[in-house]
């Protein structure tokens, strides 16, 4: 059962109104561990990221708590270090009761902090989004997000996959770092995943939304670093040292690898690349010509994954988005096709969604 159900479905839907991307009970991490597995700080009821033309996306924080006694303006600076931990923008703090101090409000005002009574969160939606209300989308639903949170009781082989999805990759600040490890924990997912389930298409898919995130983030800063470079091999230069952390970097790392493999017998000319590394490459390429449409991609496919979920074929929702930006339509049929195959999914994954988002065009 989800707790404080009413205002995380509030949130959701000024979210999906506004065209943000949202993520719901995101696990908060210690951002260094003794232990083999990280510890949890908190968690947050709902983290939304707003595509911004600069910098990939800007994140939001809402906080929804029926706490009673707890004074408004305590919660919300607690809200205020979950923001620095995160490195968010803005938070919205969300409580039932009604009655807060003008004081309270105006230092909320001051820590990036929207502190909202219940009852007023429709108020601030109706006069900040125009589409507050209008059609339903399945990443907005009660249901789908329980289905989704209910996948590990029924696979308990995929737990650490939908550990990562849920929690891991939040966690990451780097987006080359986040793109390498996303793609090294489906890699591992791979083998579990099975085309005639459809929670394990779902999972599949939500890959992918969190991939053209990661995307989103890495092309913004190439394309503002670098605009388009004209050479081959100054785009491979670019996306490799941002995937690994500069030269020295990569270069130390991919020293380790040589001699891994010449340790394991393996050839000794070899270098650290994603798998598919040409095929990564020109897609970085094909979304650099439209840099900014691609942070509404993620939108797009969660809308595709949770309709597996659910069981639904309504992808209204899903087509309006297309719609929308036809860009970022494009991009998501071109980031599945790179991430499915670079994996090594069985080829109905790549199938089924392909031919669900090219009706929607």
């Amino acid at each position: 059962m989800m707790k404080d159900k009413d205002q995380k479905l509030q949130a959701l839907k000024y979210c999906i109104a506004k065209r943000w991307f949202p993520q719901l009970e995101v696990d908060v991490l210690l951002t260094q561990s003794l232990g083999r597995r990280a510890a949890t700080v908190t968690d947050l009821d709902v983290y939304a990221s707003i595509p911004d033309d600069f910098v990939g996306y800007r994140t939001v924080v809402f906080d929804c708590k029926t706490l009673s006694r707890e004074s408004p303006v305590n919660r919300c600076l607690w809200l205020r270090g979950v923001l620095d931990r995160m490195s968010a923008d803005q938070g919205f703090c969300i409580l039932k009761k009604n009655t807060m101090e003008v004081d309270h409000r105006m230092e909320a005002t001051r820590l990036s902090v929207i502190l909202l009574a219940e009852d007023e969160f429709e108020t601030y939606a109706k006069a900040t989004s125009f589409r507050y209300g209008e059609s339903p989308a399945h990443s907005a639903t009660e249901i789908a997000w329980e289905k989704y949170f209910a996948i590990k009781e029924r696979n308990p082989n995929l737990q650490p996959f939908l550990t990562f999805l849920r929690s891991s990759y939040w966690m990451q600040t780097e987006p080359g770092e986040t793109c390498r490890k996303l793609v090294g924990s489906m890699h591992e997912a791979s083998s579990e995943l099975d085309p005639m389930k459809a929670e394990h298409v779902a999972v599949a898919i939500e890959y992918s939304v969190l991939f053209a995130r990661t995307l989103a983030q890495i092309v913004s800063f190439i394309f503002r670093a670098h605009l388009h470079p004209r050479q081959q091999h100054e785009l491979e230069e670019a996306v490799r040292m941002l995937l690994y952390g500069g030269r020295d970097a990569y270069e130390h790392r991919n020293e380790l690898y040589r001699l891994l493999k010449v340790r394991t017998g393996s050839v000794a000319n070899v270098s650290l690349a994603l798998p598919a590394w040409d095929s990564f490459v020109k897609l970085v390429r094909q979304l650099l010509d439209a840099p900014n449409e691609i942070a509404k991609a993620p939108l797009i496919l969660r809308e595709l994954a949770f309709s597996e979920l659910v069981g639904s074929s309504d992808l209204h929702f899903c087509k309006l988005l297309c719609q929308e930006s036809p860009q970022a339509a494009r991009f998501s049929i071109l980031i599945i096709d790179y991430l499915f195959k670079a994996v090594r999914l069985p080829p109905q994954f790549l199938e089924s969604a392909q031919s669900k988002l090219l009706a929607q065009l």
